[in-house]
């Protein structure tokens, strides 16, 4: 039941990745993120075209977190490996997307810690069988 939970989770938070390809690539509108070609809070000016490639890198997440979240419900052996990895992809994606972003930095700190969780559970689960 925790695997399929984290799965869905993983898979959501694909899914809301996109948000983060559509609005800089201007294919819709979302409330409450606007198009703008500042990142880190207004740091950093990237320009229209260093904003759609920040896009495609949240494009790259919504579709590896989709694929790590059916890994998880089919226990492939891969799919944490590549959920640690994109969540630390992601955390990036979200820090350039600042302020909007802040609720993904805290959902991929939860889902590096339900991995940290999972293998450190494995590892106990093969010392005890030994």
């Amino acid at each position: 039941m925790t695997r399929l939970i984290l799965a869905a989770v993983v898979a959501a938070h694909g899914l809301i990745h996109l948000i983060g390809f559509v609005v800089p690539w201007r294919i819709a509108t979302v409330t409450g993120f606007p198009y703008r070609t500042t990142a880190a809070g207004g740091l950093a000016d990237l320009g229209d075209v260093g904003m759609r490639l920040v896009g495609v890198g949240w494009l790259v997440c919504a579709v590896g977190f989709v694929v790590a979240g059916i890994g998880i419900a089919r226990r492939a052996p891969w799919a944490l490996a590549l959920t640690s990895g994109l969540a630390v992809v992601s955390l990036v994606v979200c820090l350039i997307g600042l302020t909007e972003t802040a609720a993904g930095i805290v959902v991929n700190l939860a889902i590096l810690g339900a991995v940290a969780w999972v293998m450190r559970a494995r590892t106990t689960a093969v010392e005890v069988a030994r």
